[in-house]
């Protein structure tokens, strides 16, 4: 079997939005630049609510893509399905808080794994047709959703090493943020034995932190030989022909969701309150739970501004032209593995960034490594408020040197990526 031809198993992919699409979708493009025949088995229809159909510009047109259709449940609204699986954020009233109780009960009986378990043996049967047919030995599955790995479960029973298999895991499954309050712990249980299944199965898996990385080896000793750390990153080309935003008031703007999983905004508005920068604009960009909305609604913050969910470019122009972009993350021990894929953005463009989360981060590390920003302990408003007028008043001190983050460019990551095939 060919060892220039690569075969990805994708389920999130264009026209489906949000952040995990660019990972692997990056990956595709700068394989094919590097001259590698690139083949994906991708779902016929998106798998979210969230569609950004810009996004299909990026898809390589030297990439074979084969869409196939399925029985995965299409992803309605992520951030009213994480505040039902909280105490503190289902619903108050009793018969709909009784309803989600049952309701969440029952998905974690029906799907153990994720909804996109339906999906999964239709993909698994066209990727062993691509597998004969093209004679290819290079099988790539990214995560989340993490069904995508059981059709690598099954293709390597069936191709046993004529295949040779990276695991991508684009989060921490057993390991991931406020898991352990997300579900049940039937379902737990089963998340453990499955994930350690994939782990032992794959013959590579890659990671995206080295915190990650080591949590997973220090449970799993014998993972140590094939665990690699390949972190997200950032794409020049995203960037070329933008044009910033303009703002006229001192601008801070956060790009990503709003919801449970990301603690409790109201503190973090609160902190922002404080600003003595006079005209002071917060601006968020993404999805937010609707309790969360109305709760910002009825209370005193007019400096805040949501715009909802834009497109991939247009998003990007608007961190461009910020006075300084936020980052923020739960404050948990989870979480102090967190290093997401916007940080990468967030650096490439060039604006300060402002940090909030965990006392110890991977996101302080990286910011104190590049000085690209300041990161503070989420329960510190006043340190939160500091840290943003310094920011705003002081841009030039966070100017980050383009070779600082080179190791974070795509086409650099792909490299690596590659080398994991060509090493085996």
């Amino acid at each position: 079997m060919s060892n220039n031809k690569l075969l990805m198993i994708i389920n999130e992919f264009p026209p489906t939005g949000l952040s995990g699409v660019q990972r692997a979708l990056k990956f595709m493009k700068y394989a094919c630049r590097e001259g590698w025949e690139v083949h994906a088995v991708v779902p016929q229809k998106p798998v979210r609510k969230e569609t950004d159909h810009t996004l299909l510009q990026d898809v390589p047109a030297e990439a074979i893509i084969h869409r196939v259709g399925g029985l995965g449940i299409r992803s309605r609204n992520v951030s009213r399905i994480t505040s039902t699986r909280f105490e503190d954020t289902m619903p108050k009233n009793p018969f709909a808080r009784a309803f989600w109780s049952v309701a969440k009960l029952l998905n974690d009986m029906i799907w153990p794994i994720d909804k996109q378990i339906g999906w999964t043996p239709f993909a698994a049967l066209k990727a062993a047709q691509i597998i004969r047919r093209h004679k290819i030995r290079n099988l790539y599955i990214t995560a989340y959703p993490f069904s995508s790995f059981v059709a690598g479960l099954w293709l390597k029973k069936r191709f046993g090493d004529k295949i040779f298999w990276v695991a991508d895991y684009r989060d921490a499954w057993q390991f991931g943020p406020l898991i352990g309050q997300k579900v049940h712990g039937f379902r737990f249980k089963s998340i453990q034995k499955k994930d350690e299944t994939f782990l032992r199965k794959c013959d590579r898996v890659v990671f995206v932190t080295d915190s990650i990385r080591d949590s997973y080896v220090k449970k799993y000793g014998w993972l140590a030989e094939k665990a690699e750390v390949l972190t997200n990153g950032f794409d020049d080309d995203d960037f070329q022909g933008l044009q910033p935003k303009h703002f006229p008031e001192p601008t801070l703007v956060y790009m990503g969701r709003m919801d449970r999983n990301y603690g409790d905004p109201l503190q973090l508005l609160d902190a922002l309150s404080a600003c003595k920068i006079p005209g002071f604009r917060f601006v968020h960009l993404g999805s937010i739970a609707a309790h969360i909305l109305a709760r910002i609604e009825e209370g005193n913050y007019p400096f805040y501004t949501y715009l909802g969910y834009l497109p991939h470019k247009a998003a990007l122009e608007h961190i461009l032209g910020a006075g300084a972009n936020m980052i923020m993350v739960d404050d948990s021990p989870e979480s102090e593995m967190a290093l997401t894929g916007k940080i990468f953005e967030l650096l490439r463009a060039g604006r300060p960034i402002l940090s909030v989360g965990p006392k110890r981060s991977a996101m302080k590390d990286l910011l104190l490594e590049t000085g690209a920003g300041i990161h503070v302990w989420a329960k510190d408003a006043k340190a939160i408020a500091e840290a943003l007028e310094q920011l705003l008043n002081d841009s030039e001190r966070f100017s980050v040197a383009p070779d600082a983050i080179q190791g974070f460019n795509r086409r650099s990551l792909t490299r690596r990526l590659l080398d994991l095939y060509r090493q085996k």
